[in-house]
C-alpha cells in the first residue's frame, strides 16, 4: 500500500504507534498489579523506570533469591524488549516508493538549431542507438530529452502523447524510381505514390550506356557505366563511398531525407566501413496529408571481389535476394570485368519495392591501379514510406505556428533526426545488431506517425511544439496492506484498551510512585497532581517532609546525628498514611 508520506511523516506515524503501544503495555501491567498487588506494584514501577532499573532489579532479585520477583521481572523484560522489536521490524518493511498522479496534457516549446545548407537539418537531433536499444525507444528518450524540453519539472514524468485516435493511411503502395531524372529507371508496383533511391558517388554516369532489367514486380536491376567525376582526386588504397538520399514523390510534392556520408574509406579494410545509420524526417504536404520518411543505410567494402559473398552473407545472411542478384553481377563478370582505364567503374544497384518499404543493394566495382583486382563499395539502403491524415492539430500548437494553422510547411530535403547505430564492443571485434537495424526504418516511421500532430516543426520559427502527457511523480513509501492494517488495528486497539484502563482502574493501581506521593503531598489543595516538588535526595524529603521513614532510609551518620533525636521519632503525615493504606 502506498503512503505520500514524507520522512517526517512516517515517523510520526511509527512514533504514534509506538506511544500507544507503550501505554497499552503499561496499561496491561497496571490490571496485573490490581489482580495479583504485593511484587506486581513494585514490578510495574520499575518497568515505568526504563531498561537499565529493570536490569538492575533483576540482578538483585536473582541475588537475594527472590525467584517469584525475578521471573515476574525477566517476564515483563522480555515482552517489553519484544515489543520494541517487533515495532522496529514493522519499520523495515516501509521502502521508498514512487506512485503516478492524474495524467495531464501539456504543449511544451523548444527553440532549435536549424542549418540551412544543401539540406536542412537541427544538428542536436543527431544521437546514438545503443546495441540492445529498440529504435521505438531511442526515439521516445530523445523526444523526452532536454532538446525538446529545455526546463522539466523534475516532479514530473514528461511521455509524448500519441496520436489518438490512430492515424489513416491515404497510401500505402509505392512505385519505385532509381535515378534522379530518368522515368526509364522506375520499377513500377501500381503505387498511389513513387519512392527515389537515389545514389551519390565519385563517378559520373553514361547514361547511354546504362540500363534497368525488371526481373519481377516491383523487382529490377539497374547498372550504369561511369567515369570518375574530374572533381575527386585518387588517393591510392581509398576509394569514397556512397551516398543515398530517399525520396518520396505523392501529388506533385517531395519529401526528402538525405544519408550524407560522402567521405574517403581506406580499400584495404573488409566489412562495415561505418557505424549504420537511420534518417527521418516528416513532411507536411498542401493536401493536409503528412508524409513521414525514413531511410536506414549500410555501408561495407570487399577489398576483392571474391570476398564479397562472404562478408554480405555474414551481415544479411543467405537468403537475401538483393545480395544474391548483385553476386551475380559478380559472376558474370559486371561489375568485374573493368575497362582498362582505371577511371571507369560500374554501378550496379540490386532493388525492390514491397508495400511500403522499398529496398536497395548500391555496389560500385573500382580499381586503383590497372593490374589490381577489382574492390565492391556497398550501401545497403532500406526505405520505409508513411503517407497519412492524422486527426486534427492540437489548437495550441495550430496557434502558435509561424503560418497559423495548417498551411504548407518546409518540404525541402530535410533530416529531422539522425541516428547512428553503435555496435557491441568485444575482445575479438565490434558487431552491430543487424537483426534490429534491418527494422530501424519501419519503427522509427511507424513512431513518427504515432506521434501525429503531437510532434511538429515550425521551420520558418526554428521552434519545436511537442505535446507530452505529464503525470506528476508522488514520492512516499510502500508499505504492505496486510502489515498497515494490521498497526491500525493494534492503534485502535490500544487506545480503547488504554481508555478503559483510565477511566476504570483506580489511581493507585495505575499511577507512578511519584504521581501517588505527589497527590499526598496535595490532597487538601486544588491543583491536580502531579506537581513539582523540591526534593532534597539527602534526607529523601519532599517539600521538607520525609517520605520514607528514617528507621528505613540510608542516610549518612552525620546527617543521622545532626538532626537529633526529636527527627529519628518523628514520622510525617504521609508516611503514616502510606503505612495505613499498605
Amino acid at each position: 500500500m502506498f503512503r505520500p508520506w514524507s520522512f517526517f511523516h512516517l515517523n510520526l506515524f511509527y512514533l504514534a504507534l509506538d506511544v500507544l503501544v507503550a501505554a497499552a503495555l503499561s496499561a496491561a501491567l497496571t490490571h496485573i498489579a490490581r489482580r495479583h498487588r504485593g511484587h506486581a506494584q513494585s514490578i510495574r514501577w520499575i518497568q515505568q523506570a526504563g531498561y537499565m532499573e529493570m536490569f538492575t532489579a533483576l540482578k538483585t532479585s536473582g541475588r537475594e533469591g527472590k525467584w517469584r520477583l525475578f521471573f515476574g521481572l525477566l517476564v515483563t523484560l522480555a515482552g517489553s524488549l519484544a515489543l520494541v522489536g517487533i515495532l522496529v521490524g514493522s519499520k523495515t518493511f516501509a521502502e521508498i516508493a514512487t506512485e503516478e498522479g492524474i495524467v495531464r496534457q501539456e504543449v511544451v516549446a523548444s527553440r532549435q538549431f536549424v542549418v540551412f545548407d544543401i539540406f536542412t537539418t537541427i544538428p542536436t537531433w543527431y544521437f546514438p542507438v545503443g546495441y540492445e536499444t529498440s529504435i521505438r525507444d531511442a526515439l521516445a528518450v530523445a523526444v523526452n530529452s532536454s532538446k525538446s524540453i529545455p526546463q522539466p519539472d523534475p516532479t514530473k514524468r514528461y511521455s509524448p502523447r500519441l496520436s489518438k485516435p490512430e492515424y489513416e493511411v491515404v497510401c500505402d503502395q509505392f512505385d519505385l524510381r532509381a535515378h534522379q531524372d530518368q522515368d526509364r529507371f522506375v520499377v513500377p508496383n501500381d503505387g498511389c505514390a513513387t519512392v527515389l533511391i537515389n545514389s551519390t558517388s565519385s563517378i559520373e554516369p553514361d547514361l547511354t550506356r546504362s540500363y534497368i532489367i525488371q526481373k519481377s514486380k516491383g523487382r529490377a536491376k539497374v547498372v550504369m557505366h561511369g567515369v570518375t567525376d574530374a572533381r575527386f582526386e585518387r588517393i591510392d588504397s581509398s576509394v569514397l563511398d556512397i551516398t543515398v538520399h530517399s525520396q518520396v514523390i505523392y501529388l506533385g510534392q517531395k519529401c526528402t531525407t538525405y544519408n550524407y556520408n560522402f567521405m574517403v574509406i581506406n580499400a584495404t579494410k573488409a566489412g562495415i566501413t561505418s557505424s549504420p545509420t537511420t534518417t527521418l524526417t516528416k513532411c507536411l504536404l498542401s493536401s493536409g496529408d503528412v508524409a513521414i520518411l525514413s531511410s536506414t543505410v549500410i555501408r561495407f567494402l570487399a577489398p576483392e571481389h571474391q570476398q564479397f559473398l562472404s562478408i554480405a552473407t555474414s551481415i544479411f545472411g543467405t537468403q537475401d535476394e538483393l545480395v544474391a542478384g548483385l553476386q551475380d553481377s559478380i559472376n558474370n563478370g559486371t561489375l568485374t570485368n573493368l575497362p582498362a582505364d582505371i577511371r571507369e567503374q560500374e554501378l550496379v544497384t540490386e532493388v525492390k519495392i514491397a508495400g511500403t518499404e522499398a529496398t536497395a543493394l548500391i555496389c560500385i566495382g573500382s580499381r586503383w591501379g590497372e593490374t589490381e583486382a577489382p574492390h565492391i563499395t556497398c550501401s545497403y539502403v532500406i526505405t520505409s514510406v508513411l503517407i497519412v491524415k492524422f486527426p486534427p492539430m492540437n489548437p495550441h500548437i495550430a496557434a502558435l505556428l509561424t503560418n497559423k494553422g495548417l498551411n504548407p510547411m518546409f518540404t525541402g530535403v530535410t533530416n529531422t533526426m539522425l541516428l547512428y547505430h553503435f555496435p557491441m564492443v568485444s575482445e575479438k571485434k565490434p558487431s552491430f545488431a543487424f537483426s534490429k537495424i534491418f527494422n530501424a526504418s519501419s519503427e522509427a516511421a511507424s513512431y513518427f506517425a504515432d506521434l501525429g500532430h503531437n510532434f511538429v516543426m515550425d521551420w520558418d520559427a526554428s521552434m519545436l511544439y511537442v505535446t507530452f502527457d505529464t503525470v506528476e511523480i508522488i514520492k512516499g513509501y510502500e508499505i504492505p496492506a496486510w502489515l498497515f492494517y494490521s498497526m491500525i488495528g493494534v492503534m485502535v486497539a490500544c487506545v480503547v484498551f488504554w481508555g478503559f484502563t483510565k477511566f476504570w482502574i483506580e489511581d493507585w493501581y495505575k499511577d507512578s510512585l511519584y504521581f501517588a506521593v505527589s497527590k499526598e503531598l496535595t490532597a487538601n489543595q486544588a491543583d491536580i497532581a502531579p506537581r513539582l516538588h523540591q526534593f532534597n535526595p539527602d534526607t529523601l524529603e519532599f517539600e521538607g517532609r520525609r517520605i520514607v521513614s528514617a528507621k528505613g532510609a540510608q542516610v549518612p551518620k552525620e546527617k543521622v546525628e545532626r538532626e537529633g533525636e526529636e527527627e529519628k521519632e518523628e514520622e510525617t503525615t504521609v508516611y503514616q498514611q502510606l503505612i495505613v493504606g499498605s
